[in-house]
Formats: C-alpha cells, sequence, structure tokens
C-alpha cells in the first residue's frame, strides 16, 4: 500500500494537480449554489431518479431501463426549465465574483442600522407598512418591476416620508445598496411558499420572495400588527422587538461584507470548510475515476509522410513511402488529448542527389505528444531515388480502334504537331516516353477527315505548356473501284 501511494506522488504532475484544482473551485461554486438553491429538494428527487436508472440497468429490467433513456433524452432540457432561475442567479454571481469589492465601512455599517431601527420603530408604533430591501452581492435589477430611480443618502426622513399613506408610491419597497437610496415603489416577486407567507400579507410575501431569490436582506413592518420581520435565505423571521432589527442589519452587512482580517489565508481554507473539504474530495474522486490510470497502453498511430524542399529540376521515382506506422506508449488520459491530425513526420529533400538517397525516420524528425513517447517506428528507413528532370522532344502517337467500313481504306495518318516537349527524368527509359492521341474509331471513318484530340502522356513525365496543346489527326480516305460496282 506505501509502495503504490509512493509511486502514485512520485508520477502525480503538476498539470494533475491543477486539474484537481479547477475542478474543485467548480464542484465548491456549484455546493453553495447547491445549498441555498430553491429547487435543491427537486434536484435530489432527480438525483434519486437516476440512481433508479443505474439499478434497473444492473438488475437487467429492460422495460424500465427503455422509459429512463427515453426520459433522459429529453433530462437536460427539464433541467434547464425547472432551474431557469437558479441557473441564471448562479452565473450572474460567477460573471461578478470578485468584482464586488469592499466599499463599505464598518462605520457606515453601523449608521445603515441605526437609522433602519428608528424608522421601523416609528412605523411599527404608527401601524404603517413599509418594505425595505438591502442588497448584498446579488444582482437585483432582475426581479425590480417598475420602481423610481432616486440615488439618494439614505436617512429616516426621506424613507419615513416615502411610507407615509398619503402618497402614492408608498406599497412599494424601498432599495438600499450601501448608504445610497436607490430606488423606490419597487414591485418584487411573490414567494409561493405558503407556509411562511400564506398567513401573511402581500408585503411579506413579496419580501420571502427575493429572500428566495438573492443574498438581499428585506425589512418588513407589518401595517395591521406593527410587527417586523425579516425575511432572508428563503427564511421569514418575525422579531420580537424593534430592537433586534439592528443587530441584525449589522450581522448581515458583517456576513456580506467582511472586513479584511489579519489571520486572511486561515479563513481562506476555514470559511465553508466543509464545503471546500467536500469539494476536494468529489474532485479528487472524479479525477481518480476519469483520468487516473495506472496501466501503461500502447497504441499505433498511421500518420503521413511529407517531402519538402526537392529541387525544381529534381523528382522522386516511385515508388515512396507515403505513411508510416508510429507506436506511442502512454496513459490513457494523455491519449485523449493527442490529435493524430497533426501529428506528421517531414523529410528535408534541399540536399539531395541523383541517383539513390536514404533517409532515416527518427524520433527527432517528429514532435513527441505531451505526456507519450515514442517507441517504434516502421519502416525506419525511406530509399528515394532521385532524377534530373530534362526537356525531350517526344513524337506523337495516334492511337486507333476498328477497322474502317467495306470498301473503304485509309491510305495515309497524320498528326500536327508531329513532337511535343516534355519535361521527363534523365533516366527515364525511351519506351516510358510516350505521348498519345485519343482513341479514334475507325468504323465511323468513310471519307478524308480531320479531328480535334488531347494529348495523353504517360505518369512519369509532363508537358511543359501550361495548357496542354491539341493534336490535329488527318485521315485520308481511299474507296476501291471493286466495291462500288458491287454495290450497283
Amino acid at each position: 500500500m506505501l509502495n503504490r501511494l509512493a509511486w502514485f506522488i512520485q508520477n502525480l504532475k503538476t498539470t494533475d494537480l491543477m486539474d484537481m484544482a479547477v475542478i474543485a473551485i467548480f464542484v465548491y461554486l456549484i455546493l453553495i449554489w447547491f445549498k441555498r438553491a430553491r429547487a435543491r429538494f427537486m434536484l435530489i428527487g432527480m438525483l434519486i431518479v437516476v440512481g433508479v436508472y443505474y439499478l434497473a440497468r444492473a438488475y437487467q429490467l429492460y422495460l424500465t431501463t427503455m422509459i429512463f433513456q427515453a426520459f433522459f433524452a429529453i433530462f437536460f432540457f427539464i433541467l434547464v426549465v425547472i432551474f431557469q432561475d437558479d441557473f441564471r442567479h448562479f452565473f450572474e454571481n460567477l460573471a461578478i465574483w470578485g468584482l464586488v469589492h469592499r466599499r463599505h465601512r464598518k462605520n457606515l455599517f453601523g449608521q445603515n442600522a441605526e437609522i433602519l431601527s428608528n424608522v421601523a420603530a416609528n412605523l411599527s408604533s404608527k401601524r404603517i407598512g413599509a418594505l425595505v430591501v438591502i442588497r448584498g452581492r446579488d444582482v437585483l435589477e432582475r426581479y425590480l418591476e417598475t420602481g423610481i430611480a432616486l440615488d439618494g443618502i439614505i436617512s429616516q426622513f426621506i424613507l419615513e416620508a416615502v411610507f407615509d399613506p398619503d402618497v402614492p408610491t408608498h406599497d412599494g419597497a424601498v432599495v438600499i445598496d450601501g448608504r445610497r437610496i436607490t430606488r423606490f415603489a419597487c414591485h418584487l416577486p411573490l414567494s409561493t411558499n405558503m407556509s411562511q407567507s400564506g398567513h401573511l400579507g402581500t408585503r411579506h410575501a413579496a419580501a420571502l420572495g427575493l429572500a428566495e431569490r438573492t443574498d438581499a436582506l428585506c425589512i418588513v413592518v407589518s401595517q395591521e400588527t406593527g410587527m417586523v420581520s425579516i425575511a432572508e435565505s428563503n427564511k421569514l423571521r418575525h422579531l420580537t422587538s424593534v430592537g433586534e432589527l439592528a443587530g441584525e442589519v449589522e450581522k448581515f452587512y458583517d456576513q456580506r461584507f467582511p472586513q479584511a482580517k489579519r489571520f486572511f489565508l486561515l479563513d481562506l481554507f476555514i470559511g465553508h470548510f466543509i464545503e471546500k473539504l467536500l469539494a476536494v474530495v468529489i474532485a479528487a474522486g472524479i479525477w481518480f475515476t476519469f483520468s487516473y490510470r495506472t496501466e501503461i497502453i500502447l497504441r499505433d498511430v498511421v500518420i503521413p509522410v511529407e517531402y519538402r524542399n526537392l529541387p525544381a529540376d529534381s523528382i522522386i521515382s516511385e515508388p515512396k513511402p507515403k505513411e508510416i506506422n508510429v507506436t506511442l506508449r502512454g496513459f490513457e488520459r494523455s491519449f485523449n488529448f493527442f490529435d493524430p491530425k497533426g501529428f506528421k513526420i517531414s523529410l528535408d529533400l534541399s540536399d539531395v542527389k541523383e541517383g539513390e538517397n536514404k533517409f532515416f525516420f527518427t524520433k527527432e524528425l517528429l514532435e513527441t505528444p505531451p505526456g507519450l513517447s515514442i517507441i517504434n517506428i516502421e519502416p525506419d528507413k525511406a530509399i528515394l531515388t532521385v532524377s534530373k528532370m530534362m526537356t525531350v522532344n517526344v513524337p506523337v502517337v495516334v492511337i486507333t480502334k476498328g477497322m474502317p467500313p467495306p470498301g473503304v481504306s485509309i491510305i495515309q495518318i497524320s498528326v500536327e504537331p508531329k513532337e511535343v516537349p516534355v519535361i521527363a527524368p534523365g533516366n527515364l527509359p525511351k519506351d516510358k516516353l510516350i505521348v498519345s492521341t485519343e482513341e479514334v474509331d475507325l468504323k465511323s471513318v468513310s471519307k478524308t477527315t480531320t479531328l480535334t484530340s488531347k494529348l495523353i502522356v504517360s505518369p512519369e513525365i509532363r508537358l511543359t505548356q501550361e495548357k496542354p496543346p491539341e493534336a490535329k489527326i488527318t485521315l485520308e480516305v481511299e474507296k476501291r473501284q471493286g466495291s462500288r460496282k458491287s454495290g450497283q
């Protein structure tokens, strides 16, 4: 066991640790979101469904497995629809994570708490309803319906004036961000949790509705009873006295905007310790399940051979290797990142000589993929025959097929041009220097005819002209007298 652990530590790379760290961060964010999500119980139910599906597969329950597979075909669409608000909330927080700085100061928190406590006490004693929203770190704009922008410094006078029953906007909510009142007369989303807000008024349902969707603190003063309540983190709680409100507001600010601590690194590890530990364990488990493999595997890859820098006056005679087989060795996770399309070998032919040239396929000619090693290359060499190209004139041969009709004889076949210049290897045998026309069918020739044909060259040579010339073929015909009399 100790030897296996020591072997694992020795083979653990920095990239593996970074891989696990990134996954651990995402798992930690998901756990924090899962802890606060309204639909977490429904998510637990879906996880149970997934567990039942795997049990059905393990016990080979055919019908149950087929039904669950049909369900999973639309599972992710259902998931997005059910958790659309939670997903939007999660990605909004991810986008502003780290951008919300500690712009509030401890003394300002105390001033806000004192002002809000005094306002709540006065309104409670007069049985005047009120709803105040204190923004945390989450974005609120998406949940605020209507409302009037204010952007004024928070004061007891302004808050009591806004909630005056004779003011048309007194039924809406006031939004506080830091030391400023940003909006008033806002309508908030109502909660559907009837167990907490069903016997209370609209203000309480609105306060709980926003607390279910964001990390804001909502303060409610009941118009009927004068009772002060707070809604935070999916919960609505009644305060036994108005004096408790100042402490609750300060506590909220301390949690959302904590002051810098002397032992920052220690707090970094201790804060949400259970979630962080669980995230590390889950990330390590995922990495061991999908990435960590102790077995070494061998895999053959066929890669193309590229010939470059061949002098313009030279040519390589066939056959020449067009691809080679390379045996790679490494862990399976390294092969998952390996792209064979970009893996090739190049031979520099700038120094080739006329005749036979020998090249060896070595590991240095290949860019070894990360995490893999090259074990074998087959074939390990290439023997290339290089010839200098030269220009020669080659006669044009007319190709014919069939016989002329009865009573018709071909006197002469001529072609123009009679010969064409071609580029060919200097050591190419003469029987390979062939330039011919397309086949001419003599069965259809009954009189002297001139035809146009394309030129066809053998594979070893090429024409000097970019546009291949055409050949004019003249067939001179003579009709025999005896055949004419017999026809009469």
